[in-house]
């Protein structure tokens, strides 16, 4: 298993917007990890972080339904709200050994 770890740094004062953005797009029938996804938000370091985390199968997987999310027409006005309260972001892939 593979824990995938996106973290998302939003403007300044704009974290919640940014949550309610993944919170809607998990609750979408079509979101592939809705069972493992979680939201996280900062409680110490830098203000305003987001983080999600969902778990899937292999590498593989991920790509295959990364693109299949990605390629619905909806999310592409979906995108364009994210990226207006966000300033950066990264994605880290984890290994889950138990």
């Amino acid at each position: 298993m593979i824990l995938v770890r996106q973290t998302f740094q939003a403007k300044y004062g704009r974290g919640d917007e940014l949550v309610g953005l993944f919170k809607e797009l998990h609750a979408r029938a079509e979101f592939p990890h809705r069972d493992s996804a979680r939201i996280l938000t900062d409680a110490s370091g830098r203000f305003f972080t987001v983080i999600t985390e969902y778990e899937t199968e292999s590498l593989g997987t991920w790509e295959a339904t990364f693109a299949q999310l990605m390629s619905h027409p909806e999310m592409g006005a979906w995108f364009g709200r994210m990226t207006d309260v966000t300033e950066s972001g990264s994605r880290d892939f984890y290994t889950i050994v138990s």
